[in-house]
């Protein structure tokens, strides 16, 4: 009875091992992510002020993609230590989705903006895009 209770307590611990590891591989990744994401915004803002249009439309795409996956780099588990994610991104997952897709129009709006190279819809849609990350932040990031 005491081995068997011994062996479940080392197959949960190395099960918790396995998750605890893989929860902070998706932690790396979403931080690195959201890393790349502030750096398109910063060279977005400089495309725009210098008409390099083409450089919006690449960047925005990369907001864009980053956006519609965003919540798969937020599974149930992965919040705690080493990250400011939240809890409310778990308790309100519909509510996070919901943000990472308003982020995702608003990324849309800037390709379509550069497409058409309209520097004023292009900084409307850049500042449509930082609206949606602040909200997003607000609800769900602690500081």
């Amino acid at each position: 009875m005491k081995i068997t209770r011994f062996a479940s307590a080392i197959g949960t611990l190395g099960l918790f091992s396995v998750l605890t590891t893989a929860h902070a591989g998706v932690i790396e990744d979403r931080k690195a992510n959201f890393k790349a994401n502030n750096a398109s915004m910063r060279a977005i803002g400089a495309a725009i002020g210098s008409g390099d249009f083409a450089t919006v439309k690449s960047e925005a795409e990369k907001i864009a993609a980053w956006a519609m996956v965003m919540p798969d780099y937020f599974p149930e588990g992965s919040g705690g230590a080493g990250t400011s994610a939240r809890p409310e991104i778990w308790s309100d997952f519909v509510g996070f989705k919901d943000a990472a897709e308003a982020n995702y129009y608003a990324a849309e709006a800037l390709i379509n903006a550069a497409a058409k190279q309209d520097g004023d819809a292009a900084r409307e849609a850049l500042q449509a895009i930082g609206a949606s990350c602040k909200a997003c932040h607000q609800k769900y990031k602690s500081w």
